[in-house]
């Protein structure tokens, strides 16, 4: 009886570990970022940080327009621990042309599955990403991000690290 009883338990054990799926990836580890030279960007970079993330394209006119204010909200939150990171899915000599245009002190980087992978159908799209790659707030849309209510919405996050 004692032996069915542990037969019987192993046999459950082992169906829910062949059952179980594997480790997922982290929503930073499924974007799968290149940085401008073509290099992996990966989770071991973040180095603790919070990590804001904007899907941005060069044609997407609201992408454009709030990209002056990304660049302040990063000098004011790049020393408390923020890493900012612009993403297009577009070809990378489209984004170099687009980064050697301008003068943003952010990171440029290319998603090459493209947007629609990440179920986003509208730009910009932005998140705030933890050291381990989770995401832990998403806004599609254009938004003033070096106004005080969202310079509170980063400080909040950094907060719960």
């Amino acid at each position: 009886m004692m032996k069915s009883k542990l037969i019987g338990a192993v046999f459950i054990i082992a169906t829910i570990v062949a059952c179980s799926s594997p480790k997922e990836d982290s929503f930073f580890e499924k974007l799968d970022l290149k940085d401008m030279a073509g290099n992996a960007i990966t989770l071991d970079e973040l180095e603790g940080k919070l990590v804001f993330i904007n899907l941005w394209a060069t044609y997407c006119k609201p992408c454009l327009k709030e990209m002056p204010s990304i660049d302040r909200a990063k000098t004011i939150l790049e020393k408390e621990g923020y890493l900012f990171i612009a993403v297009s899915d577009e070809e990378q000599s489209k984004i170099q042309k687009f980064v050697d245009r301008f003068d943003y002190s952010f990171q440029f980087a290319q998603y090459e599955l493209g947007i629609g992978g990440l179920g986003v159908y509208a730009l910009p799209a932005s998140y705030i990403v933890n050291d381990k790659g989770e995401m832990l707030y998403k806004h599609v849309g254009a938004k003033e991000w070096d106004d005080e209510e969202n310079i509170q919405l980063f400080r909040s996050y950094l907060n719960d690290k």
